[in-house]
């Protein structure tokens, strides 16, 4: 008899879609992304669908892109998460309810805080994914004149990490006594102050919410960069991975949980998630026939720009026919993007 294995759906959205010319669709929501009820009915419709989750994409920043390619993206605006995703907890039951939140332009003690409520509000069901920031524009609307480091980005993600754990680990579990007789409301053993004093932060704690419903919210990561994947194999309990060769994603999943049984993990206790863009038809065909007239509705500007934004330069230049150079000049922005693309562009000849 084989062994039965749980399949496990997952919905990435931004909120709604991350096709760039989704909006563009004949008989589609051009306002998705600002548009309430419609996110609402999309995500109740996951729920029913037995979806485990709905992960919700964010930037602090608009896409750090030329105009002409700008002006033509949905994703110039969207709800923030933390304000969403409570807003879904009170119209759903089960999903889980995942929200990105940088660890380059936030402080832990507002992380922990936002998601421990989120985990109160919604039952345990909140989900933090992990991120460093990789658009430079963030950092002008934080007050620093340039982008953080690569590999400082996570060590700073590292250590934000043990902070924010740290904080949800404030209350037992039964530290709320409110015992109306004594007028005694918690049991001060069961109080704990983080005290932490690392390379970025410092924070005295407790935090002043009561330990999450799941103890900690689902830790969930995407980074597929050497730091990304250390960083989930130490940290994460779900990893999202964008990687569409079957030989390239099993040696991500081996290396991924190769890191996290030498970080002392059970490597069982982490699960790795392919992503995939799903188009539904009666047949084959008409699946196929609405992909390629949902890329056909993807302006050349709005393409070459979002390449740009994934390589890390400025692609406009370069013959858009000709082959991927061998060399690309050296980016401060997201590595996992850039990996994805000139793997493919090798492997496939693009």
């Amino acid at each position: 008899m084989s062994e039965s294995r749980m399949l496990r759906l997952g919905a990435f959205m931004r909120p709604i879609s991350i096709h760039t010319a989704a909006w563009r669709y004949p008989g589609g929501t051009p306002d998705a992304n600002f548009n309430w009820p419609l996110i609402k009915r999309l995500t109740q419709k996951l729920e029913h669908g037995k979806f485990d989750a709905f992960f919700m994409a964010d930037h602090l920043a608009v896409p750090n892109m030329p105009m002409e390619a700008l002006k033509r993206s949905a994703t110039v605006t969207s709800f923030a998460p933390m304000t969403l995703l409570p807003a879904l907890a009170a119209v759903t039951e089960r999903i889980g309810l995942i929200a990105t939140m940088s660890t380059t332009y936030n402080a832990p003690y507002h992380v922990a805080r936002l998601f421990a409520s989120l985990d109160h509000l919604s039952g345990g069901r909140a989900g933090w994914n992990i991120v460093t920031s990789t658009n430079p524009f963030e950092a002008l609307n934080f007050g620093l004149k340039e982008h953080l480091e690569h590999d400082q980005r996570y060590r700073r993600a590292r250590e934000f990490y043990d902070v924010v754990t740290g904080l949800w680990d404030s209350w037992a579990d039964d530290a709320f006594i409110r015992d109306v007789d004594s007028g005694v409301y918690f049991d001060p053993d069961k109080l704990h102050v983080l005290d932490f004093h690392g390379e970025f932060f410092e924070c005295r704690g407790p935090l002043n919410v009561a330990r999450p419903v799941q103890g900690w919210p689902v830790i969930v990561q995407a980074g597929q960069s050497d730091a990304g994947r250390q960083l989930a194999g130490e940290t994460a309990e779900m990893v999202f991975s964008g990687v569409s060769d079957l030989a390239q994603a099993q040696r991500v999943y081996a290396d991924i949980k190769g890191r996290a049984q030498a970080a002392g993990r059970n490597p069982d206790h982490l699960v790795i998630m392919p992503g995939a863009f799903a188009v539904v038809g009666d047949t084959a065909a008409e699946a196929r026939a609405k992909k390629a007239k949902l890329d056909s509705l993807v302006h050349p500007a709005s393409g070459i720009g979002t390449l740009s934004v994934q390589l890390g330069f400025d692609v406009s230049k370069l013959d858009l026919d000709g082959p991927l150079p061998e060399e690309l000049p050296p980016t401060n922005a997201s590595h996992t993007s850039r990996q994805k693309l000139v793997d493919m562009a090798r492997n496939d000849k693009l």
